[in-house]
């Protein structure tokens, strides 16, 4: 299937979105994005129009495009806090299905991206990859351009913090 992307095909292609997509979103939604089916697009055009440079095997392939992601956050938020705030933006309603079902989905998620909010953006960008991404220590190393070692230790860091957050949770009246 890479290959065949590799060499043009545009089935193969779509299938490796339809196989990547929605880990791209999610990931895109931890990291508070304010489209992030529209950051999930924008990071695979920019690989479809790089992708007859890459070389690599699924794996690999899979790395290059958490990294593309990151660096579409990284721009997306930049720009985002250049932008001056406008209080008549109107928000789209995305809900299809019912509003209990909706509300607690919010909640939900709401949630882990206040969680996700107390850990430094190292953190949780390695937390992230690691587990929406489903990526090596390496190539976690890789994207962030960290040593190893120190993407454990964030890693552990960014667990302990979330496990307090978690205990504090339950502990509280």
């Amino acid at each position: 299937m890479l290959g065949d992307a590799v060499q043009g095909d545009g089935r193969s292609f779509e299938r490796l979105y339809r196989w990547l997509a929605p880990q791209v979103t999610k990931f895109a939604c931890s990291r508070s994005a304010e489209d992030p089916e529209g950051i999930t697009n924008e990071v695979f055009l920019r690989a479809f129009r790089g992708l007859n440079s890459f070389q690599g095997d699924s794996t690999q392939f899979r790395a290059w495009i958490f990294a593309i992601a990151r660096n579409q956050l990284i721009d997306a938020h930049r720009a985002q806090s250049r932008r001056p705030e406008r209080s008549d933006d109107v928000v789209p309603d995305r809900s299809v299905e019912g509003a209990e079902v909706t509300a607690l989905d919010a909640l939900g998620t709401q949630r882990v991206v206040r969680m996700l909010g107390q850990l430094s953006d190292d953190q949780r960008d390695v937390i992230l990859l690691r587990m929406i991404g489903d990526l090596s220590l390496a190539q976690v190393a890789a994207i962030v351009d960290k040593p190893v070692t120190a993407v454990k230790a964030l890693q552990r860091r960014g667990l302990r913090r979330l496990q307090q957050e978690v205990l504090e949770e339950v502990v509280r009246p």
